[in-house]
């Protein structure tokens, strides 16, 4: 298993960090991303992980968020600038922030054996939960971890809409000596580009038609009218206003609205 298609939340600062308690200032979860560095003496930079204060199984790092994210995988590795590391943890999630849950009842999972090789679990089933806990349970020296968290790809829906399309008045859509099948094509951009193609629902908002001939005579058919959305791209479309049989529209106006997920 990989992570390679998967969204490390920790690394892209998708999540807020909360720890049960921090060994002091510069021992804290800004410490804790997976592979940290701090470049400079530990007195300066501070530690190579989060570190906690008091060493029980009180403690634990949570990665929350305010929309729910579908957890995969997590990985953990120890302080990069000391001996120290976590053994084994267990995982407490929520996904309503009120009802918490443990994973495979609380068991212990593996942890580290030394300071910077990462150890990666991938959960049993996917986890959906707003926020999600580490919660160590042995350690060696120090309860000290560098963490991060891998999610799938969250895909939302995108919305545009446009009103008033239309084709102009009295096109060949209001012939007189035209009669049959008769189409004007309008290209609308949209306002921005889509990531994929959308799907388009589009309706007719006005329709000032007539089913007379030449002479103004009504021959009381039916008026055919109707607008599609064709040769549809991530830029923009083209409205078919189309007319047939005897049906004669002086002016069509459209509005569409325009979805996709990205």
């Amino acid at each position: 298993m990989s992570t390679s298609n998967l969204v490390p939340v920790v690394y892209n600062s998708l999540v807020n960090l909360r720890t049960s308690t921090n060994y002091n200032g510069v021992h804290t979860q800004f410490n804790s991303v997976l592979n940290f560095k701090n470049g400079t003496p530990n007195t300066q930079g501070g530690s190579e992980a989060w570190c906690a204060a008091i060493l029980d199984t009180n403690q634990y790092i949570i990665a929350g968020s305010e929309n729910p994210k579908t957890y995969v995988s997590l990985a953990i590795q120890g302080r990069g600038d000391m001996d120290q590391w976590v053994t084994s943890f267990k995982v407490r999630y929520t996904l309503d922030g009120v009802n918490w849950k443990e994973y495979r009842n609380g068991s212990a999972i593996a942890g580290n054996s030394d300071r910077n090789t990462v150890t990666t679990h991938f959960f049993d089933q996917p986890i959906r939960a707003r926020s999600i806990a580490i919660c160590p349970l042995t350690w060696n020296t120090h309860i000290s971890l560098r963490f991060e968290l891998y999610a799938e790809i969250e895909q939302h829906s995108f919305t545009q809409v446009g009103r008033n399309i239309s084709p102009g008045a009295d096109t060949v859509l209001n012939s007189t000596t035209n009669t049959g099948a008769r189409e004007v094509l309008v290209d609308v951009l949209f306002p921005v580009e889509f990531k994929s193609i959308p799907l388009i629902a589009i309706t007719l908002g006005h329709i000032d038609t007539t089913s007379a001939d030449a002479t103004g005579t009504d021959l009381y058919q039916q008026t055919r009218v109707d607008v599609q959305a064709i040769n549809v791209t991530t830029k923009g479309f083209k409205a078919r206003f189309y007319v047939w049989r005897n049906a004669r529209a002086y002016n069509l106006r459209a509005d569409y609205v325009a979805t996709s997920l990205e």
